[in-house]
């Protein structure tokens, strides 16, 4: 190719050969301010900007001065200005450089300032608290809020169980059970709540009773939830419930004993005559008590809608009334022997109607 291809009028192209690339001379090259898009903590963006709207070239020291000379409410003229002045007057070719240069070291040194800072987790925490705090939060008070809310969701889940069990027949509440075995000790951690505020717990007071009575007595625990009887009493216990919790727990429906009859020498119902058919629980424990064996009956004073019409119809069954103990506010024991079912005519039976005779026990809501 001729190089008369290359010649233009008013210019030339020297000593250049035409194969040669052009090379832009080193003062046309365009600097890259890496300041100008970079941001970074501890920079000021009316630095950067220069305090106009207007991006200003930093290393027009005229225009700084000059600015800084006009403006002395903005101080962050006065800085970068005094900064470049410094700059100026030791000569240096590149202010702009070192200036740039400066504010990167300082943008790093924040930087590990926070990496270091980010590492104290103590510090952090309590930073943390600190926010909260500032912005209208209370850690503590959130977290026994939380706590509150928690044990009235607890409360309110044990008395729907609770309500479950009274009104619906032992093999729905042995079924319900068996599909949500959870729901067992959620219950009876609600039971042991409601009860912590009575004045003494009638399990207590049928452990002190078998104490006194003849080690190699058999005891059935009917309705026995987490056991406590055959764990403290010296007797032979044998426990039933709808859920085993341990291995001295026979897991049933107390309506259906697996039991031989005449097993037993004494019987206990406490807190346990739950459920629409609870009669059926009564019959069981008669069959299964050996002759004039005992049954004991603790229940809520208030479930009790008609206390002497409950006692003709355990009479009906087989049980001679013994003895009350109404002492205690809270509950009634009652003691009955095993004898002979009283004869009465079918109308006038109250084993029919004798779910009517013991009410729902409704816990208050505390």
């Amino acid at each position: 190719m001729s190089a008369n291809l290359f010649d233009v009028p008013g210019w030339t192209l020297g000593d250049l050969a035409p194969h040669e690339p052009l090379k832009t001379p080193e003062s046309h090259k365009s600097k890259k301010k890496k300041h100008k898009n970079q941001k970074c903590k501890g920079v000021n963006e009316k630095e950067l900007t220069l305090g106009s709207s207007k991006k200003r070239k930093l290393n027009d020291l005229d225009y700084l001065e000059e600015k800084t000379t006009k403006d002395k409410k903005d101080k962050s003229f006065v800085r970068i200005s005094d900064k470049h002045k410094k700059f100026k007057n030791n000569n240096s070719s590149k202010p702009i450089i070192k200036f740039q240069k400066e504010v990167i070291d300082e943008c790093n040194n924040d930087k590990e300032e926070i990496e270091n800072h980010s590492v104290n987790n103590n510090e952090l925490k309590i930073d943390d608290a600190k926010v909260l705090s500032t912005l209208g939060f209370n850690i503590e008070n959130d977290r026994i809020n939380n706590e509150k809310m928690l044990k009235s969701l607890s409360k309110g889940k044990f008395r729907w169980i609770n309500e479950k069990l009274y009104t619906s027949s032992s093999s729905s509440a042995l079924e319900l059970f068996q599909n949500n075995p959870l729901m067992f000790d959620e219950y009876h951690q609600g039971f042991r709540s409601a009860v912590s505020s009575w004045p003494v717990n009638p399990v207590d007071i049928f452990i002190d009773y078998l104490k006194g009575k003849p080690k190699e007595w058999i005891v059935a625990d009917l309705g026995c939830g987490e056991g406590k009887i055959s764990q403290e009493a010296p007797n032979k216990v044998l426990s039933f419930d709808l859920v085993a919790k341990n291995h001295m727990t026979i897991e049933c429906d107390i309506a259906k004993l697996p039991i031989p009859n005449s097993l037993f020498d004494i019987a206990i119902f406490c807190l346990s005559l739950m459920g629409t058919n609870y009669v059926d629980f009564l019959k069981e424990a008669y069959r299964t008590l050996k002759p004039k064996g005992e049954l004991k009956i603790a229940e809520v004073v208030s479930r009790f809608s008609d206390i002497d019409a409950f006692i003709e119809a355990l009479a009906e069954i087989g049980f001679k009334f013994a003895k009350k103990d109404d002492t205690n506010k809270m509950f009634i024991i009652l003691d009955f022997i095993k004898s002979k079912p009283k004869p009465v005519k079918s109308n006038q039976s109250l084993l029919p109607t004798a779910s009517n005779l013991l009410k729902h026990c409704n816990y208050k809501k505390r």
